[in-house]
């Protein structure tokens, strides 16, 4: 059972699948189950976009087991912290790179203070969506920006974000299909990650 969307979202957005991912941290093993959330109502042309499993605007939820416990092996996950923090993005970086995104760097990490009153690291990173050229086999990269957030909880972590589109398919400007040029609002898209990831109780 995954984490489940704050009420605040929960109807404008529905849950699309599930990604599994397998790391490690000092002695400890852990298992990634990422949940993917999508629009209840999505802009007019996202579907034409879709190439992947995960939407060009999309939400997440990490839920992380790990074996054994850290308290099993004395430590907790907040003395872990800052290895753990970039381990988690470096997992979420190869989901995404698995699923066909090109991610290209790591633009900003922050310092935010979680749900649970910890302190967690909030990465913003640049990349780029693969998506078809009109009337084409081939595709191109829309300019994309994806949100992944780490913060210690009792046991474990918590991980939640998203992924905001920041251009439209241009490349489509001139065809006969306008309809389905993708509408961005990366303001309103970041101030929803932002809602989840300080709302979300893993």
């Amino acid at each position: 059972m995954g984490t489940d969307l704050p009420a605040a979202l929960a109807e404008s957005w529905h849950p699309i699948g599930t990604k599994t991912g397998e790391s490690s941290v000092l002695v400890a093993s852990i298992h990634a189950e990422t949940t993917v959330y999508g629009p209840t109502e999505p802009a007019d042309g996202i579907e034409s976009l879709e190439l992947l499993d995960i939407p060009p605007r999309s939400l997440f939820t990490v839920d992380l087991s790990i074996s054994p416990s850290l308290s099993a092996v004395g430590v907790s996950p907040e003395s872990v912290f800052s290895k753990a923090a970039p381990k988690a993005k470096s997992q979420f970086v190869e989901t995404l790179e698995d699923e066909g995104l090109v991610v290209e760097e790591t633009r900003n990490t922050l310092e935010f203070e979680a749900t649970n009153g910890a302190a967690g690291a909030w990465y913003v990173l640049d990349a780029g969506y693969p998506v078809p050229l009109d009337g084409d086999d081939r595709s191109t990269t829309l300019g994309v920006e994806a949100h992944v957030a780490v913060w210690p909880l009792e046991e474990t972590f918590g991980m939640a974000g998203g992924i905001v589109p920041l251009e439209a398919n241009e490349h489509d400007a001139g065809s006969s299909k306008p309809e389905q040029k993708l509408e961005i609002a990366p303001g309103r898209d970041r101030e929803t990650i932002a809602k989840l990831i300080r709302t979300v109780d893993p």
